[in-house]
């Protein structure tokens, strides 16, 4: 079984340089000695688990760095090898990510606390190797897929865990194919039930979406007269989103999505006026992720439309932004820009629950919110762009474009109503500050704003007075 994955790894490396294929090999050797006679839960010898992270990992075309580590993130832990050396054999890179990994000794720390420690460190040092987290992603994918051998009382809270946790994580770094597997995966064991439920009702409008797919299609055609180039098809939702739409009232045709694959940004927005023209908008509904991008992976227009009085989704992009990955990206960037990326990703969001609070648990409390959850796009009155945690308030927006705007702050507009300063913001709200002279802080809008910016500015206010 080993030798056959080995060499089967082996082959599917023939992408790497020479070089590279070189140490990886050597790695491949050095992960199997160090776990030598060691078993898994499956009975399977324990180099099966980091052979096969590192599999999933090559499918997606993943540099060197990341399959040596993929291979070697079980051996500080679990063997008597230990940090140093690693970096002498593969290097400090191969190291840092390896840190990452590793779990904190447990000695006496409780159960809640060890939790927490081991949360902050992964995503401290992913913020300076964005790979940490893309490892861990994989590691836990592979152990999902293992799950059924666990106990009840150790499925339920794993299988919770990767929802609440590592699935925003996925979504966050654009592995949408993760994201779907795992969510696929923890669904099932947490609510067996209401999965199948879920499935199966998605699986029986699957053959009513088809025909409003095929209707808006030929539409979509017979009006495309320049003709410009585009490729129609439609995708569904992951099992669990789909699952929460339904719970928050949204309709079965939420949980698909037309996508229309076109060559140029232009001509995304030329096909948009043709959908537009074919069916009616559906007011407020229209994002723009080309001019105005959000989510570095997720480049594209959406809009939704009445088809048949329907409500449907269409998602515009170009067949380029199908390639952009974080395994692309990071084919292509030096150490230092990958520094540059994973502090882009993780960083700001991490210093920033850090500066409000140095206890474990609040911190993996405020990051599971900030860095996790879906953000909500809010617009100035000159229409900038401002993305917040799902959950934020005006204070918490106010926070986001100045303190000191905030601090003189007395209401809001939101959609040109007055609203208090309290008013939880929503997605594609238009929000006008409004400001008095004088400055007022209050202890209260502590209890009152979510994200760890405006947390930090209001303590620092208060402590200042």
């Amino acid at each position: 079984m080993v030798l056959e994955l080995r060499n089967s790894l082996i082959e599917k490396a023939v992408y790497l340089k020479p070089r590279e294929l070189n140490v990886f090999k050597s790695a491949l050797e050095f992960t199997e000695r160090a776990h030598l006679g060691q078993k898994r839960a499956t009975g399977e010898p324990y180099v099966c688990h980091p052979f096969t992270v590192c599999e999933i990992l090559m499918h997606y075309k993943a540099d060197s760095t990341t399959l040596i580590a993929a291979l070697l993130h079980d051996v500080v832990e679990d063997t008597d090898c230990s940090l140093e050396d690693i970096e002498d054999q593969f290097g400090p890179q191969v190291a840092l990510i390896v840190d990452g990994l590793t779990k904190f000794e447990k000695g006496s720390i409780n159960k809640e606390l060890y939790h927490a420690l081991n949360s902050e460190k992964l995503l401290s040092h992913a913020a300076k190797d964005i790979r940490v987290a893309i490892v861990k992603i994989a590691d836990r994918l592979h152990n999902m897929r293992t799950l059924g051998i666990k106990k009840i009382e150790k499925k339920v809270p794993y299988a919770n865990e990767t929802l609440v946790f590592f699935s925003p994580l996925c979504e966050r770094l654009g592995l949408v194919e993760f994201q779907s597997e795992l969510e696929e995966l923890a669904f099932k064991y947490l609510n067996p039930q209401r999965y199948a439920g879920v499935k199966n009702l998605k699986g029986n409008y699957e053959k009513i979406f088809s025909n409003i797919f095929h209707y808006c299609k030929r539409h979509i055609l017979e009006n495309n007269q320049t003709p410009l180039p585009v490729d129609i098809k439609w995708r569904s939702a992951p099992i669990y989103v789909s699952y929460s739409k339904l719970q928050e009232g949204e309709s079965l045709s939420k949980l698909f999505t037309i996508q229309i694959i076109t060559d140029t940004p232009i001509n995304c927005y030329t096909l948009l006026g043709i959908i537009h023209n074919s069916f009616r908008p559906v007011p407020n509904m229209f994002r723009d992720e080309i001019s105005g991008q959000r989510k570095r992976f997720d480049s594209h227009l959406k809009t939704s439309v009445m088809v048949q009085d329907v409500e449907v989704n269409v998602e515009i992009k170009t067949e380029s932004s199908l390639n952009v990955s974080i395994f692309h990206l990071l084919n292509e960037l030096s150490v230092t820009e990958i520094e540059v990326l994973s502090s882009d990703l993780l960083r700001d969001s991490i210093q920033s629950v850090k500066a409000v609070s140095n206890d474990p648990i609040e911190f993996y409390e405020l990051i599971s919110f900030e860095l996790l959850q879906n953000d909500i796009t809010i617009y100035t009155p000159k229409m900038d762009v401002v993305s917040l945690p799902n959950g934020s308030t005006a204070l918490d927006f106010a926070f986001f474009l100045d303190p000191s705007i905030a601090t003189r702050m007395y209401g809001v507009k939101v959609n040109g109503e007055p609203k208090n300063l309290y008013t939880k913001l929503k997605d594609m709200d238009l929000v006008e500050i409004l400001m008095e002279e004088h400055e007022t802080v209050e202890e209260d809008w502590l209890n009152h704003v979510q994200t760890s910016k405006a947390m930090k500015e209001i303590n620092m206010k208060l402590n200042n007075c």
